[in-house]
């Protein structure tokens, strides 16, 4: 009882916020500048969504870079893959002015991730992407020069039949034939049954899938070994804790272990958010530059969680980005630079409220960047309604980020958090605020995006297909109205989270200013023309005001 008295105030107080900060708010306009730009990064991204091209954009102007991505005639779009030969042409063109490349090989040899997932790797296109990449190191010899892989999913293609019909099929017989091969229990029974019924010639092109892969994989290594590349790192498509692409990372790891590379290389669970991570990382790296991360969580248990699409615990993921990041876990507060505090509800209808406390006591002693994650994909397993309940001050959050995997999560919530803290240590001081209001635009973007569009309204989306035939994974012709549909429910989370909370606290302060989130605009599209993503555009207003 006590903790539902305790809620229902804290929503009461948020009535009262609403109709109070409604009102004209104070202050004079704040305009934040442009951060100095002093490094151009040539992108070729993993695909067209937003977290490989948009989220780089704006992580890279955060860090000071200017990125430069293909023109969006020649990228992909969902089902269309891009066009390779004019990829690789302004490739080519573009490197040369700039001070760096990072390159995903899956653009670069099938045109984008999904396309990855509908036929094994040939021997042609395997040696023309490694001796393309040749050629572009040995031509750029001066360049810094950052590549990425991914290793296919463990479903196969959604766009294939009969591929698709037998996802499950497949998922269940690798699995099975993974543990077997490793020694461990296994559905012997069930192991047999996907052996007959899968048909053949479906089996061997999985098999063939990723057999090319691995060996694409090692001799992708022994290539960057040989040229030198300044990064490399072979990611992992959504998976399990068995399976054909788990193998694959595993042995990639071994491959890796033979020599001794630099941080810049390695192995990761994740595929969407490398190229934040990548951005990150030559940041850090120009500056040797080595966060000092504490590690926090909602519970005792969250650090042992094995969630959806991914075969390591939370914790393990949050090490291992760490250390891709040459950054340094710390055991006591105090020697942080910043906090990863990740919590993951699993449960609708209880209160969360003492993991939101701990939240803000954290943020009274070091930055704190907040994984929001739910086991269920449910809202209200997030913690942001707690904190604004709480009265915890958003605005003055590190980082936020509850998208999809938790490996994107963490991983994207861990570079943008790197990059402000070091940022906050070189520019100077005039500088800071336009820093912090960039680094709010994108939390706010998080906000919409990760936790009222992900956990929230794309569900809610499915009775459009129910109730009026709207195709959700093909939203054409009825794609502006499904956008208008999103946007208005976006408003409603936006005035909670604005007007409750977000424009009530400073995002930062100085011995004279403190300034302030006045309101947003955004819009929204669907970039692929189907519900699973959306692309976020926030346009903020900033006031200051005497201390």
């Amino acid at each position: 009882m006590k903790k539902l008295i305790t809620i229902i105030a804290g929503f009461l107080f948020i009535i009262i916020a609403v109709l109070y900060h409604t009102m004209q708010m104070g202050g004079t306009p704040f305009f934040p500048e442009d951060l100095p730009v002093n490094y151009a990064l040539t992108v070729l991204p993993l695909d067209s969504r937003p977290p490989c091209t948009t989220f780089v954009q704006e992580l890279g102007a955060l860090a000071g870079f200017k990125i430069v991505l293909p023109p969006k005639n020649i990228m992909d779009k969902y089902e269309q893959p891009a066009q390779l030969p004019a990829i690789k042409n302004w490739l080519q063109n573009n490197l040369s002015a700039n001070d760096g490349v990072l390159i995903s090989t899956d653009m670069l040899t099938y045109g984008g991730l999904l396309h990855t997932r509908l036929a094994p790797l040939t021997e042609e296109q395997k040696n023309d992407t490694l001796q393309y990449l040749d050629t572009l190191k040995q031509s750029n010899p001066g360049k810094d020069f950052y590549v990425y892989s991914i290793i296919p999913r463990l479903l196969v293609s959604d766009q294939l039949l009969p591929d698709r019909w037998y996802q499950w099929h497949i998922m269940q017989w690798t699995i099975n034939m993974d543990k077997k091969m490793q020694g461990v229990p296994y559905d012997e029974k069930r192991y047999k049954d996907m052996q007959q019924e899968i048909p053949p010639e479906l089996k061997q092109k999985y098999l063939d899938l990723y057999s090319q892969n691995a060996l694409f994989n090692d001799q992708l290594i022994d290539l960057a070994q040989k040229d030198g590349f300044t990064g490399l790192i072979i990611g992992q498509d959504d998976t399990m804790a068995y399976g054909f692409p788990n193998r694959n990372r595993l042995a990639a790891n071994d491959y890796f272990s033979k020599a001794t590379f630099p941080p810049t290389y390695g192995v990761t669970q994740g595929a969407d958010e490398l190229g934040v991570m990548d951005t990150a990382a030559i940041l850090l790296s120009k500056h040797e530059y080595r966060p000092k991360v504490f590690l926090a969580y909602g519970s005792s248990q969250v650090k042992d969680l094995l969630l959806h699409f991914v075969p390591d615990t939370l914790e393990q993921i949050a090490l291992n980005k760490i250390k891709l990041l040459n950054g340094q876990v710390v055991d006591k507060v105090t020697d942080a630079d910043f906090i990863l505090f990740i919590h993951c509800g699993d449960k609708v209808g209880v209160s969360y409220l003492d993991i939101a406390k701990r939240v803000q006591k954290l943020m009274q002693e070091k930055p704190v960047a907040l994984v929001d994650l739910s086991e269920n994909y449910d809202y209200r397993e997030c913690l942001l309604l707690s904190l604004v309940a709480n009265n915890t001050p958003l605005s003055q959050l590190l980082s936020y980020a509850g998208w999809n995997s938790a490996s994107n999560s963490i991983g994207t919530a861990l570079a943008q958090s790197a990059i402000v803290t070091l940022q906050a240590k070189l520019l100077p001081k005039d500088k800071l605020p336009s820093l912090y209001a960039q680094n709010l635009t994108f939390n706010c973007e998080r906000f919409l995006d990760d936790w009222a569009y992900e956990q929230k309204t794309r569900y809610k989306l499915k009775d459009l297909q129910e109730l009026n035939g709207v195709n959700v994974d093909h939203t054409a012709p009825h794609t502006e109205l499904v956008e208008k549909f999103i946007a208005r429910e976006l408003s409603i989370y936006k005035s909670i989270l604005l007007y409750g909370n977000l424009r009530r606290f400073p995002f930062y302060q100085d011995d004279k200013q403190a300034y302030y989130l006045k309101d947003f605009k955004y819009q929204v599209t669907l970039p692929w023309e189907r519900i699973f993503e959306i692309a976020l555009k926030i346009e903020p207003t900033f006031v200051k005001k005497s201390i």
